[in-house]
């Protein structure tokens, strides 16, 4: 009976990424991969000799095919545009930089020793005020982060401090667009400034809920009818997409290209891998 193929076509690369890459002027090596979804493969590179950065992250944005259609320029696209968000947030505290481009879709961003909160029980006392103080920062340059429900990319340093990582959704205003195009992004962008500090204090209320205000725990709890439209509308889509992952997982079809790589904890994989 013929052995079945792998399932690659659900990962953003077909085959791990390079083990060496050129980078600012020094040469980097493959140390791990943090993460490979359908979308891309963030990894992370460490320098041979002296560099100006000893460690990076590195984005290899989607360049495979999927169903027989060319994916690569969804690749350059994202790549782009995450990049101009990154310049868009250049000196904020808590956002890592942007180190440049790998390749015709990938991207190094500057690594930050510290680990996600979705790996604590509970963060350090006065976790949740410092990240609302880079939310702010965000905010002010008009951007909206878009993506804050997800605990992993709010990220823990060693002494307590906040970082806020992986711009990959983030939406930003685009003052010089004409009207009225220039006032319907905005409008988005400050609905999804909105959100970002809902699932903030979502957290909080679950993770510190000894430190919550009582205003914040209503922001916390306070679902737009958007909001409620949004989840009516993407359940579907999110069930469906786990059962055929977990189907495919099962089957031992759905094996990462970089699985040798992520050796370490993943929980928004527990979704589909229970």
């Amino acid at each position: 009976m013929p052995k079945r193929r792998h399932n690659t076509q659900m990962f953003a690369l077909p085959a791990p990424p390079p083990e060496t890459l050129a980078l600012a002027g020094a040469t980097y090596r493959l140390a791990r991969v943090f993460k490979h979804d359908f979308y891309a493969a963030t990894t992370l590179y460490e320098a041979a000799g002296a560099a100006d950065w000893p460690k990076v992250v590195v984005k290899f944005y989607r360049t495979q095919a999927f169903c027989g259609l060319p994916m690569a320029w969804l690749g350059r696209a994202m790549r782009d545009r995450e990049k101009a968000v990154y310049a868009a947030l250049a000196g904020v505290a808590g956002v890592p930089r942007w180190v440049g481009d790998v390749g015709d879709a990938g991207g190094a961003i500057e690594y930050v020793n510290a680990v996600p909160l979705d790996h604590f029980a509970a963060p350090p006392p006065g976790y949740f005020g410092r990240m609302r103080t880079i939310l702010d920062a965000v905010h002010a340059r008009g951007v909206a982060y878009a993506d804050a429900n997800k605990r992993s990319n709010m990220l823990v340093g060693p002494a307590g401090e906040a970082f806020l990582i992986d711009f990959q959704i983030a939406l930003r205003r685009r003052d010089g667009w004409p009207w009225p195009a220039r006032a319907s992004v905005s409008a988005v962008v400050e609905y999804l400034q909105e959100r970002d500090l809902y699932h903030l204090y979502k957290h909080k209320r679950r993770l510190a809920p000894a430190e919550l205000t009582e205003a914040e725990d209503r922001l916390s709890r306070r679902r737009r009818g958007l909001h409620a439209l949004h989840r009516r509308l993407t359940k579907p889509y999110r069930d469906l997409r786990r059962r055929f992952l977990r189907r495919q997982y099962r089957a031992g079809r759905l094996v990462s290209p970089t699985a040798e790589k992520e050796d370490h904890h993943q929980p928004e994989k527990t979704t589909w891998r229970d």
